[in-house]
C-alpha cells in the first residue's frame, strides 16, 4: 500500500510539473532581420537553445514565472518574463560598448574591425543565400565597394570575372586569392586549347570556386588592401576573399531542408530582320553567307520552284529538299529557329543541413544537389556537395577540428565565341528564310549514291558538301559534346592547444585534390576552321587534369599586457604550400566510319592520334609575424612581415605591411551625433609569383620545319630535339605591388547611420611578360620582369537603419567605387595583346589603362572630327589606334531590406557607369545583313552618294540608312556594310563604329519571403518554421547595346575586357524557394 501511495503521489507531482511546463516560440532579430545563432536560455538553468537560420527558436520552460535570457554578440542582452505568453518576438539592439564588428583575418583569426587600419568589406551571408545564385561568385555582385563581379556568359556553371580594385597584373591571373577556413583554395579556371577551351572562349568551363556550396558559408570578408593580405605574400596581389564555413552549436539537433526551383530566360535578344532574303546585290542566292538578297514581301508566295532531277536531301523528319531554282516562299523562321536552340532553363537545388552537439563536441553536416538545364538546349550543370565539419574539445586546453568537403560536378557546355561551331555564330548568321530544324539527314547525289548523317546548314542547304562552313546550331547542341566531370575533396584538420589564457598554438593542414575529366566529340561533318580543321573529318579529344594542393601552417599566438595602457597580441607562424598539376591530353581524328559512339576505335591509327602530357610543380614556404598593439583602447598599430621562398623565384622576398587606426571618439571627441569615429592608414607590399619552370632554356621535340610546302617532321628522321625559342631567365622575381591607403569609418545617431571612405594608391612593378628579343640573340622571346602599372581609387560605403521596431524594420546600404588604372612601362614594347585572334584587341599600352581597345578605326582631324574622303565618308586608319577604354568610370551597389512581421522584402541594384564596349557580333552582322540595323527600306528624297561612290537618284527605293559624318548626308547601303568599312571582319574595318557606351543598370535581386512559425505548426508537424520565398534575378537590365549585355566577355575571366564576339547570352531568372526548419 505504501508503495502504491508513493507511486500515486509521484505521478501526481510529475503530472503537475508536466502541466506547468510551457512551450515558447519566437523570433530573435535586429534591424537588419533575423539573427541566426542567438542564445535563448531559461534563467537559472542549463535549459537553452539557439535560433535557426531564420532567427526562430522553440524552448520549453518550467512555468509562467520563468525568465528567458536572450544574448547575441554585439547586442544588448534582454530578459523577458514568460507569463502567459506562448509566442515571444524579441528585437535586439546593438550594444554601443560591444559594437565592434568582428572580421576574420587572413590567418582565420577573429578581430575587432574597429581596431583595424586596413580596409575590409563584410558581405552578409544572409544576402548571399537570399540571392539564390547557384555559384558563390555571382552571389557577391553589388555587395561591396571595390569588388566587381561580371558574369562572362549565361552558360550553366560558367565562370565569373572577379576583381578587387581592378586588375593587378597583365598576362597573369587577376583573380583574388580565396581562403577557406584559414587555408588557400584552388579557384582557378583551367583554360586549354584542346576542344576549343582557349582564353578566347569557345567553351566556358567553370572556376573551381563554383565547387563551394553557398549554403555552407558562415562568414565572408573581402580583404582589399595590401596590408590586410600581406601575410600571403606572392599570392595576394589581387586581394583576398576569406570564407569561413559553418560549424555546429551545442544543443538539440537542428535540421533544415530547403528546395528552390528557378526559371531562366535569355536576358536580351539581338533584333533580327525578317524582310530580306539570302544573297547579295538584292538577289536571292542559295549558299550565300549574307542576307543582302531580295525583298521577301515582293516574292510570289507559295512553294519554291525546285529541280527534282538531281541530288536532294532527306531529313530525319522525312522532309525532302531539292535544289531551288526560283525562290517564291515568303515564310520566315526567326522564332522557330530561336526556339529550336533556346529554351526556358531551370535550376533545381535541394539542401539538407544538420547541426548540433554538446559542450564537448559539435557537428555540422550538409548535403546539397543542384541540377541546372541551361537556356541553350542540351547544356547542363549538375553539382553535388557534401560537407562535414566537426569540433571536439579534448580537454580544457586542447581542441581538435576537421572540415571535410566533397564536390562532384557534371556538365555539358556549348561551343560559342570565335568558333565556326559556335551556337550564336551559326544562329545569328542564318538568313530569315532558312529553317534550321532539319539539320541532319541523308544526301542523295544525282547518281543515286547516299551519304548518311550529312550536316545541313544554310550555306550547305542540301548537305551536298561534307564541310558545312558554319555549324547549324542544332548540330552544335544535338550532335557535339563538351563534357566535364570533376571530383574534388578538401580536408582541413586543425589542432589548437591553449595551455594558458594568453597563449595558444595552432597546427593546421589542408589537402585539396581535384580530378577533372573533359571529353570533346565532333562527329564527321562538323564545321572546322583552319585551327580546328580535324572536326570536319571527325575528332574525339580527352583531357585528364589532376590538381593537388597541400598546405600546412604552424602558428603561435600570445596576448600580453605591456603596461596599464598598452597591450600586444603577437602571432608568429610558418607555412608550407605544395601545388602539383598534371594534364594528359589525347585525340583521335579522321574517323573511319560516320558514327556517334565516343570511342578511340573510330580511328586507332598512329597517324590519326596525338598524345601529350604537361606537368607543373610549385612549392613555397613562408615565415611570418604579426604584432597588434593597442594603446589606451584608442590607438591601434598592426605590423606584419612575411618572408617567402618559392621554387618559381630566384631568391626569397620579404613582404612588409603596417596599418594604424585611431578611434578618436573614445577620448578626443564626445558627441551625441557621432557614435563612433576612426581614422585609419595602411601600407603594404604583396606580389605575384612567376610562372614555374622558366629559369632555364628548355628543349622540345616532335617539331617540324615548314619552309617547304610539305613540312619536314623531325620524327620522320629518327627524332631529335632543339632549344626552345623562349630564352630562360634565372633572375626571375615576383611582381611587387606596393599600396597605401587612407580612410575613415564613422557611425552616427546611435550607430544607425554609418559611413566609410577610403582612398588608395598602388604601384605594380616588375610585371611578368614575354617580350621579343633581337634575332641576333638566337631566341625569339624571354619571360621576365618587364612591366609596370598603377591603380588609384576611391571607395565609399553608406549604411542606414531607418526603422527599428518589433514589427517593422527598414535598412539600406550603398557602396560606390572608382578605380583609375594606367600602364606605365612595357620595356619598350608598344602594346601587349591580351586577346589573341581578335580584330579589336584588348591590350596593355603605356600611358593607357589596362584593357584599352586597340584596332583600325577612322582617320580624324586635330579637332576630333572625321577626316572624310571626297564623297563624305570616313577613311580607315593605316595602322591600329586607340578605340576606347573598357574600364568603367565607377560602379555602385544599392541594397534595401524591409521586414514587416513575418514578411521580408529585399532588393539589390547594381550600376556601372561609363567605359567602352565593342560588340563585334553586331559589326559582323552588319556585313551579313541579318539584324534590323541594316533592314531599313527607304525612298530617297534627294540624290545621295554611297560608299562605292555611286550616286543614287532621288525617288529610288533602297535598302539602307542615311547618315551625316560631317560633310552632308550620305547613303549607308550594302557597299558600306558588306564590302566597306562599316561591317565585317579583319583589319580593313573602321572599328570605331563598333564601340558602344558600356553603362548598365541591373536589378540584381528582388526577393519576397514569408516565415510561418505559429505554435500550431509546431504542434501539428513538429516543424519550427517554414519559409517561403520568391526571387527575381537580373529581371531589369538597362543598357545601350542592342541585344547584348555589356557584362559578357569573349575572353571569359581573363584581363582582356570590353569584347564580345558571338558570346553565349546572359540570363534572367525567377526563383521559388521553401525551407523547412526542424
Amino acid at each position: 500500500m505504501k508503495i502504491l501511495f508513493k507511486t500515486l503521489c509521484f505521478a501526481l507531482i510529475a503530472g503537475q510539473m508536466t502541466f506547468a511546463q510551457q512551450v515558447i516560440q519566437g523570433t530573435i532579430s535586429d534591424a537588419n532581420g533575423p539573427l541566426p545563432g542567438a542564445n535563448v536560455v531559461e534563467q537559472g538553468t542549463q535549459n537553452g537553445v539557439s535560433t535557426d537560420f531564420d532567427g526562430n527558436f522553440t524552448i520549453t520552460v518550467s512555468d509562467e514565472n520563468s525568465v528567458i535570457e536572450v544574448s547575441y554578440t554585439g547586442f544588448v542582452s534582454q530578459e523577458v518574463t514568460v507569463g502567459d505568453q506562448s509566442s515571444i518576438d524579441i528585437l535586439l539592439e546593438e550594444d554601443s560598448q560591444l559594437l565592434q564588428e568582428v572580421v576574420v583575418t587572413a590567418l582565420g583569426f577573429t578581430e575587432s574591425r574597429d581596431k583595424q587600419g586596413a580596409t575590409t568589406a563584410i558581405v552578409s551571408t544572409q544576402a548571399v543565400g537570399r540571392s539564390g545564385e547557384p555559384t558563390i561568385a555571382n552571389a557577391l555582385s553589388g555587395k561591396a565597394a571595390g569588388l566587381s563581379v561580371s558574369r562572362t556568359s549565361g552558360d550553366p556553371g560558367a565562370s565569373s570575372r572577379v576583381r578587387i580594385r581592378g586588375a593587378n597584373t597583365i598576362l597573369g591571373s587577376s583573380d583574388p586569392l580565396i581562403i577557406v577556413d584559414g587555408s588557400p583554395l584552388n579557384s582557378a579556371t583551367t583554360k586549354i586549347v584542346n576542344g576549343g577551351s582557349s582564353s578566347s572562349g569557345a567553351i566556358s568551363f567553370g572556376s573551381r570556386l563554383n565547387d563551394i556550396n553557398p549554403a555552407d558559408i558562415a562568414s565572408l570578408q573581402v580583404l582589399k588592401g595590401a596590408s590586410a593580405a600581406a601575410l600571403w605574400g606572392s599570392r595576394a596581389a589581387n586581394g583576398v576573399i576569406v570564407i569561413t564555413t559553418k560549424e555546429g552549436q551545442s544543443g538539440k539537433a537542428k535540421i533544415t531542408v530547403s528546395s528552390s526551383y528557378s526559371f531562366d530566360e535569355i536576358s536580351e535578344r539581338i533584333p533580327r530582320q525578317s524582310v530580306w532574303g539570302q544573297g547579295k546585290g538584292g538577289k536571292f542566292s542559295t549558299g550565300s553567307r549574307e542576307s543582302w538578297g531580295d525583298y521577301i514581301p515582293d516574292r510570289a508566295g507559295g512553294a519554291d520552284t525546285v529541280d527534282t532531277s538531281g541530288g536532294f536531301f532527306t531529313s530525319e523528319s522525312g522532309n525532302i529538299y531539292y535544289p531551288i531554282t526560283q525562290k517564291n516562299s515568303q515564310e520566315t523562321f526567326i522564332e522557330e529557329n530561336f526556339n529550336a536552340v533556346f529554351q526556358t532553363g531551370t535550376v533545381w537545388q535541394n539542401d539538407l543541413t544538420m547541426s548540433g552537439g554538446n559542450e564537448k563536441n559539435t557537428y555540422f553536416f550538409s548535403l546539397s544537389n543542384l541540377q541546372q538545364e541551361g537556356i541553350i538546349r542540351e547544356s547542363r550543370y549538375d553539382r553535388t556537395n557534401i560537407r562535414f565539419n566537426y569540433n571536439a574539445k579534448l580537454n580544457d586546453w586542447m581542441d581538435l577540428s576537421n572540415k571535410v568537403a566533397y564536390a562532384f560536378t557534371d556538365s555539358n557546355a556549348t561551343q560559342g565565341n570565335s568558333n565556326v561551331g559556335g551556337i550564336q555564330l551559326g544562329h545569328l548568321r542564318t538568313p530569315a528564310g532558312f529553317d534550321n530544324r532539319d539539320y541532319i539527314g541523308v544526301y542523295t547525289s544525282a547518281s543515286g549514291e547516299e551519304f548518311p548523317r550529312r550536316h545541313r546548314a544554310y550555306r550547305r542547304y542540301l548537305g551536298n558538301n561534307p564541310n558545312p562552313i558554319y555549324n547549324n546550331p542544332l548540330w552544335t547542341t544535338n550532335e557535339q559534346l563538351s563534357l566535364n566531370k570533376v571530383n574534388r575533396v578538401t580536408v582541413t584538420p586543425q589542432l589548437t592547444i591553449k595551455p594558458t589564457d594568453w597563449l595558444q598554438f595552432i597546427a593546421r593542414a589542408n589537402v585539396d585534390f581535384a580530378d577533372d575529366r573533359r571529353t570533346f566529340f565532333f562527329p564527321k561533318g562538323s564545321a572546322g576552321s583552319s585551327i580546328t580543321i580535324n572536326r570536319r573529318v571527325g575528332e574525339y579529344l580527352e583531357d585528364e587534369i589532376a590538381t593537388r594542393e597541400n598546405n600546412f601552417d604552424f602558428i603561435g599566438r600570445g596576448e600580453f599586457e605591456l603596461s596599464d595602457a598598452v597591450d600586444l597580441t603577437a602571432t608568429v607562424g610558418w607555412s608550407l604550400n605544395d601545388r602539383k598539376y598534371n594534364r594528359s591530353s589525347g585525340s583521335a581524328s579522321n574517323f573511319l566510319v560516320n558514327a556517334t559512339k565516343v570511342t578511340t576505335s573510330l580511328n586507332s591509327s598512329r597517324e590519326a592520334s596525338t598524345f601529350e602530357n604537361a606537368k607543373r610543380f610549385i612549392k613555397s614556404n613562408r615565415g611570418y609575424a604579426v604584432l597588434n598593439f593597442g594603446v589606451s583602447d584608442e590607438l591601434f598599430v598592426n605590423l606584419t612581415g612575411a618572408l617567402e621562398a618559392s621554387s618559381t623565384m630566384s631568391d626569397s622576398f620579404f613582404y612588409p605591411a603596417a596599418d594604424v587606426a585611431w578611434n578618436f571618439t573614445n577620448t578626443a571627441l564626445e558627441s551625441d551625433i557621432i557614435s563612433f569615429g576612426k581614422l585609419r592608414a595602411s601600407y603594404g607590399i604583396v606580389g605575384v609569383q612567376p610562372s614555374p619552370h622558366q629559369f632555364e632554356t628548355l628543349a622540345e621535340g616532335g617539331f617540324s620545319y615548314s619552309t617547304y610546302s610539305d613540312p619536314l617532321l623531325i620524327d620522320s628522321f629518327g627524332g631529335g630535339f632543339r632549344l626552345d625559342n623562349n630564352l630562360g631567365n634565372p633572375n626571375l622575381k615576383p611582381e611587387m605591388k606596393t599600396e597605401w591607403e587612407l580612410g575613415t569609418d564613422l557611425r552616427f545617431f546611435d550607430n544607425n547611420l554609418t559611413f566609410s571612405f577610403t582612398y588608395y594608391s598602388n604601384k605594380i612593378e616588375d610585371i611578368l611578360l614575354n617580350v621579343s628579343l633581337s634575332p641576333s640573340s638566337g631566341f625569339s622571346t624571354q619571360y621576365g620582369n618587364f612591366g609596370a602599372m598603377e591603380n588609384k581609387g576611391y571607395e565609399i560605403d553608406l549604411g542606414w537603419n531607418a526603422i527599428q521596431t518589433t514589427d517593422l524594420s527598414l535598412n539600406a546600404s550603398l557602396n560606390w567605387a572608382r578605380n583609375v588604372n594606367e600602364v606605365t612601362d612595357l620595356y619598350g614594347t608598344e602594346v601587349v595583346n591580351m586577346s589573341p585572334g581578335a580584330s579589336v584587341q584588348s591590350v596593355a599600352r603605356v600611358g593607357e589603362p589596362l584593357g584599352t581597345l586597340w584596332g583600325t578605326g577612322s582617320q580624324t582631324n586635330a579637332d576630333g572630327s572625321f577626316d572624310l574622303d571626297e564623297n563624305g565618308f570616313p577613311q580607315i586608319t593605316s595602322s591600329f589606334t586607340v578605340l576606347g577604354d573598357p574600364n568603367p568610370d565607377w560602379r555602385a551597389g544599392l541594397a534595401i531590406n524591409l521586414n514587416y512581421k513575418k514578411f521580408a522584402l529585399n532588393m539589390v541594384i547594381e550600376h556601372s557607369q561609363g567605359g567602352d564596349f565593342s560588340p563585334r557580333t553586331l559589326h559582323v552582322l552588319n556585313a551579313f545583313g541579318t539584324t534590323t540595323a541594316t533592314s531599313n527600306r527607304i525612298t530617297l528624297t534627294q540624290d545621295l552618294v554611297n560608299y562605292a561612290g555611286d550616286t543614287i537618284a532621288a525617288g529610288t527605293t533602297v535598302r539602307g540608312n542615311i547618315e551625316n559624318f560631317g560633310a552632308g548626308d550620305v547613303l549607308l547601303d550594302e557597299s558600306w556594310y558588306r564590302t566597306g568599312i562599316g561591317g565585317g571582319f579583319g583589319d580593313n574595318q573602321a572599328y570605331n563604329f563598333s564601340i558602344y557606351d558600356a553603362t548598365w543598370t541591373k536589378v540584381r535581386e528582388l526577393s519576397l519571403s514569408y516565415t510561418l512559425d505559429s505554435a500550431g505548426l509546431k504542434t501539428s508537424t513538429g516543424l519550427e518554421s517554414i519559409r517561403f520565398s520568391v526571387t527575381g534575378r537580373n529581371l531589369i537590365n538597362i543598357n545601350n547595346i542592342p541585344g547584348i549585355d555589356p557584362e559578357v566577355n569573349q575572353y571569359s575571366t581573363g584581363n582582356a575586357i570590353g569584347l564580345d564576339y558571338f558570346t553565349n547570352p546572359q540570363t534572367q531568372s525567377t526563383l521559388l524557394g521553401v525551407a523547412f526548419n526542424f
